[in-house]
């Protein structure tokens, strides 16, 4: 059961082994079209978007559209906000890294559970690890990060 919550937070409290809050998104086409348009810069001549062009899609490697990469990175940083206050979260030591495993396709329910994996102590900054899962429906793993937050 999930303990730790930005409310109530508290550094001496932090035990390795405490879960991090669950967050679950639904990924469609809709969401995927939406983060892409957002987060794309204007588009080329002869250029076709992997994300959201379906039939350019469908002979890519993925084979079909899926979500961009940085979007399940946004997903990993709004657990992470769940459990941290956003001004720790984006302080001076912060680290966050992350790896998608598979693709998130329309269609995917992908549920990011995480825990504290290590605290500590470098220099008089004070600091938690945590390590988050992205698994699909399919219990397939679909990224896995690794984040260092200051205290």
């Amino acid at each position: 059961m999930p303990r730790l919550w930005a409310r109530t937070l508290d550094y001496d409290t932090i035990e390795v082994g405490d879960d991090l809050p669950i967050l679950v998104k639904h990924e469609d086409q809709a969401s995927i079209d939406m983060y892409s348009k957002l987060a794309s810069t204007a588009p080329r001549d002869n250029w076709n978007n992997l994300h959201t062009d379906e039939e350019f899609a469908k002979g890519g490697i993925f084979g079909g559209t899926v979500n961009m990469g940085v979007a399940t990175v946004a997903y990993v940083a709004e657990l992470l906000e769940k459990g941290f206050p956003l001004q720790k979260l984006t302080g001076a030591g912060s680290e966050l890294e992350m790896r998608a495993t598979q693709p998130v396709r329309a269609g995917d329910t992908v549920t990011f559970t995480g825990q504290v994996t290590d605290k500590g102590e470098d220099g008089g900054l004070r600091w938690v690890e945590c390590e988050v899962t992205g698994t699909n429906q399919d219990e397939v793993v679909v990224a896995k990060a690794r984040a260092r937050v200051p205290m």
